[in-house]
């Protein structure tokens, strides 16, 4: 269908004027010369059709005419070609990859077809990135073999729906075994088929492999065995492990504890059988060992091989223990029923080094009982506790400036002469509202108290000493007090934390150091600490921390606080050296990266920045290679690439520090590369993930079915392929088609009039 279009430059009005205006114009002949009627027709018909011309460019006429088209279509394969494609497909001998390549091969003329019917195929691999894949003359290039990295599924359907967003896709194929390995994915599973449900677009999931419920699938494996292990000498360490076995029920699995010294020496310390009932089942299994001798050991949890087992690999894991020459004890004394002691309670203790003891003193019979005399005795002794920590105790119950101050004087003696952390927390009771002004705690607490501060049982709040208003909280500095995340992520970390309810309006001494503050124009302090002689004391302002486990925080609640307590006992590094690496795991798969800090810090936890390093790393062979530490942000940071990283085995790092080519101090620390590639540990695949998935997708036809039945479906598209006619306009206007020859023609007619009337003597 044609439409007739105009675009004048000016208003129709102003046109009709110029061109009436033009007419007139015609009729006026030259006054000084007779014409001959033929010849004044001639010029007349030629300016009249100079005239039409001109308006004719003015009104640029043009058409538009609509042709319909079927409109082109895509279909999109996405092929797994991870090395878990390597692992059996079904009951016989026959590979993922290999039933995969079948599959495709079989279908290839279908393919051809579906071009044919305007319907394009376009093929993807994927790993942990997106692969393209070429067809050459109808055939589809697949990788030889699928040796790709971890598998990311989630992400590749993800960037591959938005990928081809602007275009009109039917369907998205994806063949995989199910089993998502990459450990951080740029895209969730769950929201990996968001495109696809916008677009209205079915996800056809190809599953490939057995399930682990499979009476064909048998296998041991030894999953969830932590990497870091800590425990005192001659203490029971509890060692647990998850079991998952697949096709051996009422058979003896056997389970050991493997523990290798300094030297390379192994010893088998535990060992247990389970047998297992059902044809699959998962268990925690724990096997205890006493060591009596303190050092770092490797240590592994192993299951035996079972007969038919077709992946090994996953039957042991390995893990690094920690063995202290003796542990850290807590004296822990409460003032009142809060929440925050009950979760410190909780969380502390934990630790398997920490053992803590809690007494709790109740003010409503202070008149009677107070002060408190029972204390003394463990505030004075050097050897029974490490850490004191009050919370919301107020003074009067430890302390009386006219008859008793032994229990204080303890205290402080003990903090001052034998290096004893001591914490207060915050509290209505605490500080300077809890009379600790005239107390002996006032010369080392780091924040300064007056007479006038002191808070009464039976007074309401006093709002000059408490902020009764929610505190956000953020870090005055890189410090291993506050770092609750990874490098780069701490300050956001401490972002995403809760508020605290209130706090209490402490002032600093000018011999303090503030770690945490409000994040406010303000800037209260929260977290203050001070070296007072060879001994650490800090003041926490807040009383409402739990919060943070409340909200889904309980990971950086309990790393905050643990640190608080290793920190006041001296225990911030892994020894008493100055320089300290900091490796948040220990087990990497081969070809793995491995990110590492190092901290240079004096005995107050003040980082030192103005060092260089002598580094290097051992790989299993014996052999060294240099490693590379420098400065990021406010850390130094080195990474050691895949390359370096292909043996499995036990690696070391050791760092040497030297301020102005004088060393002081160094370290060394392990790591293990598993002989366990986590594309192929797992023989199980996983069916269900994908069902989830297609199910997403199900009121636009996604479903889940197996390499045989891709047939099947590529017929439906063939004998209904679902056309959609669509309509393309095609534009046409005179200013831009004919430019040239209009021109031509204006000009030409502009010539001929001008020579017609020179000749006939009128110019």
């Amino acid at each position: 269908m044609d439409t007739l279009t105009f675009s004048p430059i000016l208003r129709p009005l102003i046109l009709a004027i110029i061109f009436g205006a033009a007419l007139i114009m015609l009729l006026v002949g030259p006054s000084f010369v007779k014409l001959t009627r033929k010849r004044r027709l001639t010029l007349t018909l030629l300016r009249l059709g100079v005239i039409l011309l001109a308006l004719l460019a003015m009104l640029r006429p043009g058409c538009v005419q609509k042709i319909e088209k079927n409109q082109a279509a895509l279909l999109l394969f996405l092929v797994d070609q991870s090395r878990s494609m390597q692992l059996p497909h079904d009951a016989d001998d026959s590979t993922r990859w290999g039933a995969t390549v079948e599959m495709i091969k079989a279908n290839e003329s279908r393919f051809q077809q579906l071009a044919e019917n305007k319907i394009e195929c376009k093929f993807f691999t994927f790993d942990n990135q997106n692969h393209p894949v070429e067809i050459v003359e109808g055939e589809i290039k697949l990788p030889e073999k699928p040796d790709g990295g971890e598998t990311d599924i989630g992400t590749s359907i993800y960037e591959n729906a938005l990928r081809v967003r602007d275009q009109r896709l039917l369907a998205m194929f994806v063949a995989t075994d199910g089993q998502q390995n990459v450990p951080e994915p740029d895209v969730e599973l769950e929201q990996s088929v968001e495109q696809l449900v916008d677009m209205e677009v079915p996800l056809m999931a190809v599953t490939l492999g057995a399930p682990s419920t499979s009476e064909q699938l048998a296998d041991v494996e030894v999953a969830n065995f932590p990497e870091q292990l800590i425990v005192n000498k001659n203490n029971d360490l509890s060692a647990r492990a998850t079991l998952v076995a697949r096709g051996y029920p009422n058979q003896d699995i056997t389970v050991e504890l493997i523990v290798t010294d300094s030297n390379g020496k192994e010893s088998t310390v535990a060992t247990e059988i389970y047998r297992p009932i059902e044809a699959f089942e998962e268990t925690n299994i724990e096997l205890k060992y006493r060591p009596t001798e303190p050092g770092e050991y490797r240590i592994k949890f192993r299951a035996l091989p079972m007969a038919g087992e077709r992946a090994k690999r996953n039957n042991e894991l390995d893990g690094f223990l920690t063995v202290r020459d003796e542990g850290m004890r807590v004296l822990f004394i409460n003032g009142s029923p809060g929440m925050e002691q009950k979760f410190l309670r909780a969380s502390l203790p934990a630790l398997d080094f920490i053992e803590m003891d809690f007494e709790a003193v109740f003010s409503f019979d202070r008149e009677q009982a107070w002060p408190l005399t029972k204390f003394e005795k463990d505030f004075a002794d050097p050897d029974k506790y490490d850490v004191f920590i009050l919370c919301n105790v107020d003074s009067n119950a430890l302390y009386n400036k006219n008859n008793y101050s032994a229990s204080l004087d303890a205290l402080q003696r003990n903090v001052i002469e034998n290096g004893k952390g001591l914490l207060m927390l915050g509290g209505a009771h605490s500080f300077g509202a809890g009379g600790y002004h005239q107390t002996p705690l006032a010369d080392i607490l780091p924040i300064e108290m007056k007479p006038t501060d002191k808070q009464g049982f039976d007074e309401d709040v006093r709002i000059d000493l408490h902020v009764n208003t929610p505190v956000k909280l953020t870090p005055t500095r890189d410090h291993y007090l506050t770092r609750i995340a990874e490098p780069g992520k701490n300050k956001r970390a401490w972002a995403q934390l809760p508020e605290l309810a209130g706090v209490n309006r402490i002032e600093v001494k000018d011999t303090a150091d503030i770690y945490l503050q409000s994040d406010d124009g303000v800037k209260r302090p929260v977290l203050v600490g001070a070296n007072v002689g060879g001994a650490r004391v800090l003041a926490f302002a807040g009383d409402t921390s739990w919060r943070w486990v409340r909200y889904g925080f309980e990971k950086e609640y309990n790393q905050f606080w643990r640190q608080v307590i290793q920190w006041l006992a001296f225990w911030d590094s892994r020894s008493d050296e100055s320089v300290s690496i900091e490796l948040s795991k220990r087990r990497f798969p081969a070809k793995g990266v491995v990110k590492f800090g190092v901290s240079v810090r004096t005995i107050a936890g003040e980082a030192v920045d103005d060092v260089e390093f002598d580094s290097k790393l051992a790989l299993p062979s014996g052999e060294t290679q240099p490693l590379t530490i420098g400065k990021s942000g406010d850390r130094f940071e080195s990474t050691i690439e895949p390359d370096s990283l292909v043996d499995a085995g036990v690696y070391q790092i050791f760092v040497t520090a030297k301020r102005n080519g004088v060393e002081i101090g160094s370290s060394q620390r392990e790591f293990v590369v598993m002989d366990r590639d986590k594309e192929k540990a797992n023989p199980a695949a996983n069916p269900e993930q994908m069902a989830r998935l297609a199910n997403e997708t199900n009121q636009f036809g996604g479903r889940v079915f197996v390499p045989d039945q891709l047939s099947e479906i590529l017929d439906e598209y063939i004998n209904n392929p679902p056309m959609t006619k669509i309509e393309i306009p095609v534009k046409w206007r005179l200013d831009e088609n004919l430019p040239m020859p209009f021109l031509i023609v204006f000009v030409a007619l502009l010539g001929i009039e001008w020579l017609l009337r020179k000749k006939w003597g009128l110019v």
